[in-house]
């Protein structure tokens, strides 16, 4: 055996002839004889945690490429839009299926990433469904059909002898007698809806007498004025996040109580202060409520921490100053939105047109009809966003489909005298007065079909509930001032449209 430093000594030898040059990693751009260039292109992948729901829909994207950096992206998000920031935000006005890329780029070339519908934007199905025939003899085969609106994925039939199936449109064979009561559930990537027809299908033995099984009833528009106002008020069907918990015929009842409950909420903190006072200031608070001053109480701190107060400015709009006419278009832009999404109406421009047209017809009659009789007792008025409103407004809008508030206020500088209160009265009465002479003219326009059908069942629907909404007795709206001038007058108002309102929300 060898020395071991000899052994040592001829391994570096045969290294030494093996590698006779230096060896060395570059990645850079250069290149040379001896050398390895070893290069890192890009590989485009990407992810969101949100692929589905609802329009308008913000979908967030993270960029999770590999590769040498630098690297730049190009997205391409499926409806016409692109955006080069690595990580993106984009909305998705539109239902439809979206399919997105993603191209990265660095000094070592490119790389695309493309997912074919990666994302969707709809609504939960709505479960409706038919079959003929419904009855007969057995061996009864029927065909069912599914009629769901929204466009469900995945369907759940059970035909109530104890088979299944998870077809579109099924046929299914009854073998014994009986009545089936017929059940079918759809999903589809936004939720899932069911129903369950009971004695749909009627399978009889041969030679027995049938029993007729009633058509499945179909919701007829009435005839006249009820009809009328059911095609101006449109579809129930809105998909509310609070349609889990509250009946449809009770969205309209809930939206007054949660209008009146947020001021009420207000009132409580505008009186109750530090904890050290809750006692008393509780106490106070009940007795203001029982004796009909609490609301008062809340406009009071409202103007008191606000500074507001009805100022005199130089008029240059037909009798606006350039503030109010600001005000009045914010408050049009925040009506039409509102009742966009109470409607759930898709965003394309001739809606947000007729929305807009409408809201601004509605809001600007409502508010001269104010200021005329203020400007004609010699009262100087002014128009304010009211912050409070407009929360209330869209609150109500998206739990329940019912934009029951308004985002201004109309404020009049009254100096003390015999006829104040009636004067006041006059100014306040002749506001909701105009909005419910607009909401019949608007209901009349829905006999017109077409797209007037369109805007008068807006119109409709914006007057009848500013009407209502300013009628209410506090002081932020005109009720009050007309209860303390006229009580029989504002009872003739009020009750009726209130009755009115319910009949229209929650009977037709």
């Amino acid at each position: 055996m060898k020395h071991p430093a000899q052994i040592l000594l001829f391994l570096l030898v045969i290294a030494a002839v093996i590698v006779p040059l230096p060896v060395a990693a570059d990645t850079g751009s250069g290149s040379g004889a001896g050398y390895i260039t070893v290069t890192n292109p890009p590989v485009a992948d990407f992810f969101t945690s949100t692929r589905y729901g609802s329009a308008p829909f913000t979908v967030s994207f993270a960029d999770t490429s590999r590769g040498y950096t630098p690297m730049t992206c190009r997205w391409d998000f499926g409806d016409g839009s692109t955006s080069s920031v690595q990580n993106p935000t984009h909305t998705y006005p539109g239902d439809g299926e979206y399919t997105v890329r993603l191209t990265v780029t660095n000094q070592y070339g490119s790389d695309t990433r493309t997912e074919t519908a990666y994302i969707g934007v709809g609504n939960p199905p709505v479960t409706d469904f038919s079959a003929t025939p419904r009855q007969g003899t057995i061996p009864l085969t029927v065909s069912f059909t599914d009629v769901s609106k929204n466009k469900p994925t995945a369907w759940d039939w059970d035909f109530g002898d104890g088979t299944t199936s998870t077809e579109q449109d099924p046929s299914h064979t009854f073998l014994q007698p009986g009545t089936y009561t017929v059940k079918l559930k759809v999903s589809n990537h936004f939720g899932s809806d069911a129903l369950a027809q009971t004695g749909f299908i009627n399978a009889s033995l041969p030679g027995t007498a049938l029993v007729t099984v009633p058509a499945a009833p179909e919701k007829e528009r009435a005839s006249g004025i009820v009809g009328l106002i059911q095609e101006a008020k449109g579809t129930t069907e809105k998909n509310l996040p609070a349609a889990a918990y509250i009946p449809p015929q009770f969205m309209a009842l809930a939206a007054v109580i949660t209008s009146l409950g947020v001021i009420v909420i207000q009132v409580l903190v505008a009186n109750i202060g530090m904890l050290s006072q809750v006692g008393f200031k509780a106490a106070k608070f009940i007795a203001d409520l029982a004796g009909g001053h609490a609301v008062e109480k809340l406009s009071e701190k409202e103007i008191e921490a606000r500074g507001i107060a009805a100022r005199h400015r130089e008029q240059h709009f037909f009798g606006l100053s350039a503030t109010e006419v600001l005000v009045i278009e914010a408050a049009v832009i925040m009506v039409a939105l509102a009742f966009l999404l109470a409607d759930r109406v898709e965003l394309d421009l001739k809606m947000v047109l007729i929305y807009m047209l409408v809201g601004a017809v509605s809001i600007v009659l409502h508010d001269f009809a104010h200021r005329y009789f203020a400007t004609k007792h010699g009262h100087d008025a002014d128009t304010r966003f009211w912050g409070l409103g407009t929360v209330i407004m869209f609150l109500t809008a998206w739990l329940y489909g019912n934009a029951f508030a308004q985002p201004y206020r109309n404020l009049v500088n009254r100096e003390g005298g015999s006829h104040e209160t009636r004067e006041e009265g006059i100014e306040m009465v002749a506001g909701p007065v105009v909005s419910i002479i607009l909401m019949i003219l608007f209901l009349a326009i829905v006999q017109l079909g077409g797209v007037w059908a369109i805007a008068g069942g807006v119109g409709f629907t914006i007057n009848l509930i500013t009407a209502v909404y300013s009628l209410m007795p506090i002081s932020t709206m005109d009720g009050g001032a007309i209860w303390r001038w006229n009580r029989s007058l504002y009872l003739a108002l009020f009750i009726p449209m209130i009755v009115f309102y319910f009949f229209t929300f929650m009977l037709v």
